[in-house]
């Protein structure tokens, strides 16, 4: 996955009108077991031991091979589930009505916009949220992801699938495999493709932690130029490809001279 530290101002521009709607719904607040916005899942969290979700040790304690793609556990807030728990009863409908409505005019909007195929998540993650290690083989394609964060305290991290040669996860000899990008102030964003389970070397396993509130709006191009075209929007200049994979030490460079 590569990092887009610079978004341009039109994506922006939706991109902060969610921010600015999910955070005055006051969610660190009014999320729990048994508040106006329920939580759900949450194992490592309810065990005290939340960032055990995103740790090498966890990752490799799952059964790889019968993996489905999901997440098997996660802490926070999907927006894109809340039709589907008002079916199931688990939501009022008054609670949902206003928050269905706006994450379809973020589909509308900022979706349209940059040609998506579906969006796979809106996760608002309260301090100490989490999404347990997984790899979306289920719904392979070329993903673009938004994440804020306020303060930076947070961390996507995935496993380089370079070389490998099977669905289990390559760590490497020392865990060089395993690669951790921070977060940052703001808005950013990362891009890459997620492969299908017969595509070892493009297979993603990834997870993500924060010690503060988050999001992550996470949305699927189908059409390989498309998604080159899109991506180069969003940065806002033209790119050179293919993009090269996550290096810390031009990360660092970036954030210590922007």
């Amino acid at each position: 996955m590569t990092p887009i530290l610079t978004i341009q101002s039109e994506i922006l521009k939706f991109l902060d009108e969610w921010k600015d709607f999910v955070w005055d719904l006051d969610m660190v607040e009014n999320f729990g077991p048994d508040k106006k916005y329920r939580d759900r899942g949450g194992k490592f969290h309810k065990e005290d031991r939340a960032e055990y979700a995103a740790s090498v040790e966890c990752l490799m304690s799952l059964d790889h091979m019968t993996h489905d793609g999901f997440p098997p556990d996660s802490y926070g807030y999907d927006f894109n589930q809340v039709g589907r728990w008002v079916e199931s009863g688990n939501t009022p409908a008054d609670v949902a009505k206003p928050l269905v409505e706006k994450s379809k005019w973020l589909d509308d909007n900022l979706g349209n916009y940059i040609g998506y195929r579906f969006c796979a998540l809106k996760m608002w993650y309260p301090p100490q949220g989490y999404i347990s290690w997984h790899t979306n083989w289920n719904v392979p394609g070329y993903n673009i992801l938004f994440t804020y964060n306020p303060t930076g305290d947070g961390y996507w991290r995935h496993v380089d699938p370079t070389g490998s040669d099977s669905p289990r996860p390559n760590l490497g000899e020392n865990n060089e495999n395993v690669i951790t990008i921070p977060d940052q102030a703001g808005w950013t964003c990362k891009t890459g493709y997620y492969g299908k389970k017969h595509e070892h070397d493009k297979i993603i396993w990834h997870t993500a932690y924060s010690n503060e509130p988050r999001m992550t709006l996470g949305y699927v191009v189908h059409d390989k130029q498309l998604w080159m075209d899109v991506v180069e929007e969003i940065a806002g200049e033209p790119l050179i490809w293919p993009l090269k994979p996550y290096d810390e030490r031009l990360y660092q460079f970036k954030d210590d001279n922007s």
